[in-house]
């Protein structure tokens, strides 16, 4: 094997591998998101229209809570339902925070119910500074209980941060 320069750091002794003995993914154009991202490169294939099906019950769940959710936040912010092949998010804009009560709405949190190569759902939430894992589920598995759960700890997450940065 040929080594290629050396480490990041100047000095490092660690060699650089050439770019071709570990080649990188370049197509990301997938619609789908993979939790993993080695399992881009199967987003791809086609599912089956009873994944799709079942998938787009699970989008209408996640709509019922989402305007529940919103109705609960409308203090302390707006919370918009986006609709996309594939999947749905659900973003956290607040009213007032780190722009010192200008108005401004500023994306606080993320919730992304997406549709896995495989045909699971994948729960993934992200709230600006903090990133829980995700959570990968069986269809079944994904009841309103569990999506009102998840979106609990979204709003509890969201309310706590632009609280903290105002202070």
């Amino acid at each position: 094997m040929i080594w290629k320069g050396t480490g990041d750091a100047p000095g490092s002794a660690r060699p650089r591998l050439p770019g071709s003995v570990f080649p990188m993914p370049h197509d990301v154009s997938s619609h789908r998101w993979s939790v993993a991202p080695a399992q881009r490169a199967l987003d791809h294939e086609p599912l089956g229209a009873d994944a799709h099906a079942a998938f787009a019950r699970l989008v209408v769940r996640l709509h019922g809570e989402a305007q529940a959710l919103g109705r609960r936040m409308a203090d302390a912010g707006t919370i918009e339902l986006v609709e996309r092949e594939g999947g749905a998010q659900v973003l956290f804009r607040a009213h007032h925070g780190e722009d010192c009560g200008e108005g401004l709405h500023r994306l606080i949190g993320d919730f992304d119910l997406h549709l896995t190569h495989d045909g699971r759902a994948a729960i993934h939430m992200r709230i600006r500074g903090d990133v829980p894992p995700a959570e990968v589920l069986d269809f079944d598995r994904v009841t309103a209980d569990h999506l009102r759960a998840r979106l609990h700890a979204f709003e509890t997450g969201c309310r706590r941060l632009p609280t903290a940065r105002a202070a």
